[in-house]
């Protein structure tokens, strides 16, 4: 009998650990890049028109799912070099929690659910930019990761068709200073995260990572210094080609934008954390930066 009630105990108490390491998996603090989607919203003036929001909404249904299935497929395949990783040990499959064919089962799973969503917006186009989205992140789980410079590329092109889909979602044009910006403030923050990890880990960053072996720190410096500076001119041309009125509420989000640049270059060097999501969330004049500056643009697109 007590063998019985033993048994039922453990099964019981071994639930929440499958349940919470499947959370854990699809990552939910992740899950704001996906926001990206309603820039075009914000960039086209459609914040206030429902059917936009309502489209963008699934559109970033459609992303999150998508991103949840490839971050298990992810780390189901990097699972034996994140046991030797200081943090990335307790993701999920590497800790145990969660077996590898499970993982995979419920990634595949996602990502068939992420189609779902982009049939009921119904627009062709934003159905290809998402399952282009899903086939860049799978040749980078499998394969383009390993690959020095086109592994960092790859993760900001993620974030700039997450731009273009949010643009598709509610059929409105792309500025090409709006793709721009999006892409090269995503390789600004995916070098900081490279350069941060070469910091952290040290001698062993390239067993973590094999790209790291081929980026010296003044490498990964240099691509944040340039990917930074063709953020804010891409950002300035668009503002100026929006026609911000009035003209100081343009100079005002610019300085903004150069601070919180200048922030997230600060946290990256200080060594607070290999991980920018980890920074947003963490460090509090970050998060209030990235609000007034979004509150900025929305309202300086609604008043011109």
């Amino acid at each position: 009998m007590n063998s019985v009630i033993s048994h039922t105990t453990h099964v019981t108490a071994a639930r929440p650990s499958l349940a919470a390491g499947l959370v854990t998996g699809v990552r939910p603090r992740q899950w704001p890049k996906n926001l990206l989607v309603f820039g075009a919203v914000a960039a086209a003036g459609r914040l206030l028109v429902p059917s936009a929001i309502a489209d963008a909404s699934l559109a970033f249904v459609a992303f999150t799912l998508a991103a949840s299935g490839t971050y298990l497929i992810n780390d189901t395949i990097d699972a034996p070099s994140d046991r030797l990783h200081p943090t990335k040990s307790l993701r999920p499959v590497a800790a145990g929690l969660i077996s590898p064919g499970l993982a995979v089962s419920m990634g595949s799973l996602l990502l068939v659910a992420s189609v779902l969503p982009a049939l009921l917006i119904g627009r062709t186009e934003f159905t290809a930019t998402l399952l282009a989205y899903v086939g860049l992140t799978l040749s980078y789980s499998l394969w383009l990761k390993r690959v020095a410079v086109v592994d960092i590329v790859v993760v900001a092109a993620g974030f700039g068709l997450r731009a273009v889909g949010g643009a598709f979602a509610i059929a409105v044009p792309v500025s090409q200073w709006f793709l721009i910006v999006s892409f090269f403030g995503a390789l600004f923050i995916v070098a900081g995260k490279r350069f941060a990890e070469q910091r952290s880990l040290g001698a062993e960053a390239a067993s973590h990572r094999e790209t790291l072996s081929a980026y010296a720190e003044f490498y990964t410096q240099h691509v944040m210094t340039l990917s930074s500076g063709i953020t804010l001119v891409g950002y300035g041309l668009w503002a100026h080609d929006h026609g911000f009125l009035p003209e100081w509420w343009f100079l005002a989000s610019l300085m903004l934008l150069v601070m919180i640049l200048l922030r997230f270059a600060l946290l990256v060097h200080s060594g607070v954390s290999d991980d920018p999501m980890e920074m947003a969330w963490n460090d509090r004049p970050l998060r209030v930066m990235a609000i007034l500056f979004v509150a900025l643009v929305v309202t300086g697109i609604e008043i011109s």
